[in-house]
């Protein structure tokens, strides 16, 4: 009888397993871009932040925080017709055009700065009220290059932050070839060539992208040390929109609940056919 029964049960397991809907299991994937700051929509109203004023917008779930620190030999300067900077504007955005500005940083500096300090610009940005911190934070630097005759350098420290833990940034120049590009450090890029058509091109041009999640990061632009003078001259770069990645969930199939179902159906199948040869 206890036979009968499991043979009975194993056939309509064979058939379930055929047409019943398996149980399922969740896989994150990401690829769902976000916008943090689009220079763009901020552009009306912007004026020049002053050194350490903090300025707050929204962005999703969450806020964005946006400062600048002036070292105290270091100056916001203009460039062309932009007023003082930092400004939002499509002079340094390579070749996007005016319909994607960027953020315009132009400094002025007594001396030659290298790293964070008197002579350099801090750029800092907070990723406030999301639930975690932000994966794929990432933005385009642009027009990063040297002056024909060596009177300035743009040089940037980039580094991320999780809490306490720095996270490195990984630079990628937009140009394989012929790009204007050094990577000195895991957190440092200098300009080492001329971009000769800065306004228009993206010799110049680096995307950047945090190698992990992260809730802030800090951008110092100050000068590199190919400098032929002790006093650099007045130099910009361009920051471009700045996104980051969210994880997307998706129901896949389980594999082992389909595979158990149909291999004790099978196991069922097996019994009944024995149990019919040996009656015949």
């Amino acid at each position: 009888m206890y036979k009968s029964f499991l043979s009975k049960f194993g056939c309509v397991l064979a058939i379930a397993g055929t047409v019943l809907v398996p149980t399922t299991a969740k896989a994150n994937i990401t690829g769902n871009t976000q916008t943090l700051i689009d220079w763009d929509q901020l552009a009306t109203g912007w004026t020049a932040p002053t050194s350490g004023q903090v300025r707050t917008y929204s962005a999703g779930q969450g806020s964005v925080d946006l400062s600048f620190v002036l070292g105290n030999k270091t100056s916001f300067a203009s460039f062309g017709g932009s007023g003082t900077t930092p400004v939002i504007s499509s002079t340094l955005n390579g070749s996007e055009g005016a319909d994607n500005k960027s953020l315009h940083i132009q400094m002025d500096a007594q001396a030659i700065g290298l790293g964070q300090g008197a002579n350099s610009v801090t750029m800092n940005t907070s990723f406030r009220g999301f639930s975690s911190p932000l994966n794929d934070v990432s933005f385009t630097l642009y027009d990063v290059d040297i002056s024909s005759n060596n009177t300035w350098q743009d040089r940037i420290i980039l580094k991320g932050f999780s809490g306490n833990q720095v996270v490195n940034p990984i630079f990628t120049p937009q140009l394989a070839q012929n790009n204007t590009i050094q990577i000195v450090d895991a957190y440092t890029i200098d300009g080492v060539r001329f971009d000769s058509n800065a306004n228009n091109g993206n010799n110049g041009n680096v995307l950047v992208k945090f190698a992990s999640a992260i809730d802030r990061f800090e951008l110092v632009f100050t000068d590199g040390d190919d400098i032929s003078i002790s006093n650099p001259q007045a130099h910009g770069i361009g920051i471009g929109d700045i996104t980051y990645t969210i994880a997307v969930t998706q129901s896949v199939p389980e594999p082992t609940s389909i595979l158990g179902l149909l291999a004790f159906g099978t196991f069922g199948v097996s019994s009944v056919l024995k149990r019919k040869q040996n009656n015949v």
